[in-house]
């Protein structure tokens, strides 16, 4: 079960005879360590997404509450009043990074009536990982003056698998040019994941299936501040460290210069770039990208939420025997490498390899990033994921396309396959064991 981002083939219809699966005697019940390991907390509502990991000094780490001033300030176009704060654009999706964030949960993407919103991004590639020559690498949706490059609407084509059409546009993309939409993904534990130690990483790495169990992941190796590493953050695992992630994102996302990016992100068809007022060079100071790197590394985990622990427990040997654990794998251990101690040497439960799995033809969404093809994706953690479903705009996998874990389940394809097989031909209280699993980890 290859991330609740991936997909398959055609969506398959539920199979008339199911099988209950009788898992392991189990003498005493599970005994389940801290998910976030220093990092875990409990949930609460008022904190939500962006709360702190336990007894967190923020006094000895003034950055942190800098980085978090940075993540929810609503950014304007240059000159602007606080010189910290502008240089937005001038094409853009968003004015703050939490307008894709949310503190309360996932923002919204696909509305009802059919318009996009900027819970969802459009990355604009071939299949051979050539931009569009006008519009670039990334449709920006709103611009400080004139009008943006343009909207996205979509339909349901039958199975709940949106179809995606540029719109409010003077030009259509370029000959093989594909939209390629992307979930913002939630921040749970993105500190954590940054510890995990590359060669923990390649332990899994088995492009070629060596030991012919049916998966095939591969580390992602790109090139990053003149260094080759693992990627592990981004749909595509396109950036190796949160920061080269936040950098990303500001640049993409906001149309905010960095170090990391140092270029406005225009083409040469693009003159409103040159056109508009910088703010500042970078726009984003060296400090400011540090200081919301810190907000982000120390975010915590939440606990488990378990009411019925004999039917938690069960949902957990399902998850194994099934196979969903051959990707989502349970257990990480964190290096030595933080800056903040507290969370080094930590064994946390986030569910997934980091690594890059082809999920099948039917998510392929033809759009190639690194050399990463459109139809593969990075296992995306699980952990906190029935905190998202149990909040308003729920939507999972990369395009939005499945509104219920289920609905998730049924889209896994590609490597996956054999372990969504196995989930439908589970017996229904087999299968509510599962979810209460899913949406309790």
């Amino acid at each position: 079960m290859t991330g609740l981002s991936g997909c398959g083939s055609e969506q398959p219809s539920r199979n008339s005879d199911t099988v209950a699966v009788t898992p392991p005697e189990q003498s005493e019940p599970r005994e389940w360590q801290a998910v976030g390991g220093s990092a875990t907390v409990a949930f609460r509502d008022d904190m939500a997404f962006l709360q702190f990991i336990p007894d967190l000094d923020l006094g000895s780490a003034p950055t942190v509450s800098q980085g978090r001033e940075l993540f929810v300030a609503n950014w304007t176009a240059a000159p602007g009043s606080r010189t910290l704060l502008d240089g937005l654009g001038p094409l853009f999706i968003a004015d703050a990074c939490a307008d894709c964030h949310l503190v309360s949960g996932r923002a919204a993407s696909l509305n009802d009536d059919g318009t996009t919103s900027p819970g969802i991004l459009f990355r604009l590639g071939t299949a051979d990982g050539q931009p569009d020559a006008r519009l670039g690498g990334q449709l920006q949706t709103a611009a400080t003056v004139d009008v943006p490059e343009g909207r996205v609407t979509w339909q349901d084509v039958g199975l709940g698998r949106p179809q995606f059409q540029l719109s409010e546009t003077d030009r259509s993309l370029d000959d093989g040019v594909h939209l390629g939409p992307r979930l913002s993904p939630q921040l749970t534990g993105v500190g954590l994941l940054q510890q995990i130690p590359e060669a923990q990483i390649l332990e899994w790495h088995d492009p070629d299936d060596q030991d012919q169990d049916g998966i095939s992941g591969r580390a992602h190796w790109i090139e990053r501040e003149g260094v080759s590493c693992v990627g592990r953050f981004g749909w595509k695992a396109m950036q190796c460290t949160l920061r080269g992630q936040s950098a990303a994102a500001l640049h993409q996302d906001m149309g905010l210069t960095t170090a990391l990016n140092p270029a406005e992100p225009c083409t040469a068809y693009q003159s409103i770039c040159t056109d508009q007022p910088s703010g500042g060079d970078p726009e984003v100071s060296l400090d400011s990208l540090n200081a919301i790197n810190d907000f982000l590394t120390l975010l915590a985990v939440y606990e488990r939420r378990i009411t019925d622990q004999t039917q938690f427990d069960l949902g957990a040997d399902l998850f194994e025997q099934i196979g969903c654990d051959n990707c989502h794998r349970p257990m990480l251990t964190t290096g030595n490498q933080s800056l903040f101690e507290t969370l080094n040497q930590q064994t946390i439960y986030a569910y997934t390899d980091l690594l890059l799995h082809d999920m099948g033809a039917e998510l392929s969404d033809g759009v190639q990033e690194g050399n990463a093809n459109g139809r593969e994706w990075k296992t995306p953690p699980l952990w906190g994921l029935g905190l998202i479903e149990g909040i308003g705009n729920s939507r999972f996998l990369h395009d939005g396309r499945a509104r219920t874990l289920p609905e998730a389940i049924q889209w896994h394809g590609g490597e996956s396959s054999a372990s969504r097989e196995a989930w439908e031909i589970l017996a229904e209280e087999d299968q509510q064991a599962l979810l209460v699993f899913l949406r309790g980890i």
